[in-house]
């Protein structure tokens, strides 16, 4: 018995088991870009899984079913840059392009796109007119053909490319994905390379499923308290930095500042959701740029924010909160010079060990924030 073979295809079974899993976890929510392009990356890896798998039954079960090896290896080769593909163009879903002045991302996916189509054309030509060129199978079993290394080559282009395309936008990427998206083509690599250290066992697939699995778990878990629209945290995050924030009181002080955007029904109702849409973004980003990186930004629901900080020192909380206003003030947006932008506030700071409850807390920033609204309504006549 091959013992190679069969600790590949127990490898290959495993992976394909877990692509299959990822794929039926992923079966409540298509429609978003983010799924679909998940959906296609595990899909084709689980292909390419299963035709790895049957080459391992063919050459345990002896060498009368080697037509069966032959497609498999056709489909291997023909797809397996597809994988590259759909795993650039997933990554890209979790950056935010409107932070940037410069989108270079066709400089990244374009190469890897035309790899992959070019590739399944030249296989398919090789493979039907039996030139040889990747490929070929004679009495011996599989060789690889005189331009295996030349595909090689194009499949390490495509890797880097993706890793460049990583590091070129890791400012860019939602800093809740960036650890496990950075953490991928490591994983992918150890898996290559483990695969070249012990011939005969297919590691690299394994290693590519495993690392989709880390990054559909962590971003799995970062979606329950992220807001898709603006990219901080929803009302359940900032619950979760509030209770942390009130566990931490004993040691030091912390504050909460809430953020309402005037008027912006009337934004809503005279210039569409989509302007809407893009003040929430813009908005967020200021806030986020505003506060240092342990501070915790969220949408409290509609229009209105939370930033827990551990700042407690009023005059430069009152900075922060100028800060905002004016830049709120500039914002460029669709619309601008038809309505001007502004913000109502409102700060409470939690003393250490002050004891009070996280609601008490919350409703008395809250009612500063109305405090300053109602104001700035009667200054407007509205």
């Amino acid at each position: 018995m091959n013992m190679a073979s069969l600790g590949d295809l127990v490898i290959n079974v495993y992976t394909f088991s877990l692509a299959m899993m990822l794929l039926v976890f992923q079966e409540n929510d298509r429609k978003s870009r983010s799924n679909l392009s998940f959906t296609r990356l595990i899909g084709i890896l689980a292909v390419l899984v299963l035709a790895s798998a049957l080459i391992d039954i063919v050459a345990l079960v002896g060498t009368s079913f080697t037509g069966f090896s032959k497609f498999a290896t056709y489909v291997i080769f023909a797809l397996d840059p597809f994988g590259f593909l759909f795993a650039i163009n997933y990554i890209d879903c979790f950056v935010k392009k409107d932070e940037l002045i410069d989108d270079l991302s066709g400089f990244f996916i374009l190469p890897v796109k035309v790899y992959a189509i070019s590739n399944l054309v030249v296989i398919t030509l090789s493979t039907f007119f039996k030139l040889n060129w990747f490929y070929y199978f004679d009495l011996a079993g599989y060789h690889r053909g005189e331009f295996f290394y030349v595909r090689l080559f194009f499949h390490a282009v495509s890797c880097f490319c993706i890793l460049a395309y990583i590091i070129y936008y890791r400012n860019a990427i939602i800093s809740v994905y960036r650890t496990p998206l950075l953490a991928l083509p490591i994983i992918v690599g150890i898996g290559v390379i483990s695969q070249f250290i012990i011939s005969g066992i297919n590691f690299a697939y394994a290693a590519t499923v495993f690392a989709f699995l880390i990054v559909f778990i962590y971003v799995q878990r970062c979606d329950v308290n992220m807001d898709y629209l603006t990219g901080v945290v929803n009302r359940r995050g900032i619950d979760k930095a509030l209770k942390k924030a009130v566990s931490e009181s004993v040691f030091k002080s912390f504050s909460a500042i809430m953020v309402d955007i005037d008027y912006f029904k009337l934004i809503n109702d005279r210039f569409g959701h989509r302007a809407g849409d893009e003040v929430l973004s813009a908005i967020a980003n200021i806030l986020k740029d505003t506060f240092e990186d342990d501070a915790v930004v969220g949408r409290f629901g509609g229009d209105e924010f939370c930033v827990v900080t551990s700042i407690s020192d009023e005059r430069i909380l009152k900075e922060r909160v100028d800060s905002i206003k004016d830049r709120v003030a500039l914002i460029e947006w669709s619309n601008k010079g038809e309505m001007d932008l502004s913000v109502s506030t409102g700060i409470a700071t939690y003393k250490r060990n002050s004891k009070m409850q996280i609601k008490d807390f919350i409703d008395h920033a809250d009612r500063m924030m109305y405090e300053e609204k109602t104001r700035h309504h009667l200054a407007a006549g509205l």
